[in-house]
């Protein structure tokens, strides 16, 4: 719950293990709800592939009040989200980076802070780019499927009283 709006966030994370006929996962499916922030902006790159004309755009999704659902990924892969903090105002708050390619990633470009919006795909683990600080990969999602729900509502600046008429 915030101390600005007093609401709870209705921030959602969800993943199903993905097996094989023998029992091995084959890999992680993950749908989640949040909040696009201003540092989590897309940024695009169009200079990929190899004939240098594939997109790919790469953003954060800011996910509160999920720690435990995140946790039991996390553990279980041994690995970490891009931030991962907690306030005794706030709750629980996680960032976790997403990248999409072809048409999805012009319109993951398109969202801006405050848009609130579902991402799902596969986890993806990248190695980390810092291992003396922290050797665990980080997860992130290779979107398949995005949605924008609506932006987020910030509170009204002033309220002129109406006259009486």
């Amino acid at each position: 719950m915030t101390m600005e709006t007093g609401r709870k966030y209705k921030d959602y994370f969800s993943f199903e293990s993905i097996r094989d006929k023998s029992g091995e996962v084959i890999c992680y499916h993950i749908t989640m709800i949040g909040t696009i922030e201003q540092d989590g902006e897309a940024r695009i790159r169009s200079d990929l592939g190899t004939d240098k004309d594939k997109r790919m755009a790469f953003g954060r999704l800011t996910v509160h009040g999920c720690d435990k659902k995140i946790r039991v990924l996390l553990d279980e892969t041994e690995s970490r989200v891009y931030y991962h903090s907690y306030t005794q105002e706030e709750g629980t708050t996680d960032i976790i980076s997403f990248a999409a390619k072809d048409w999805r990633a012009d319109e993951i470009y398109n969202y801006t802070a405050g848009d609130r919006v579902l991402i799902e795909g596969r986890a993806y683990f990248r190695p980390s780019t810092n291992p003396e600080r922290d050797p665990r990969p980080e997860m992130s999602v290779t979107v398949s499927g995005q949605f924008l729900l609506g932006r987020r509502r910030r509170p009204m600046r002033s309220l002129l009283p109406q006259e009486d008429i």
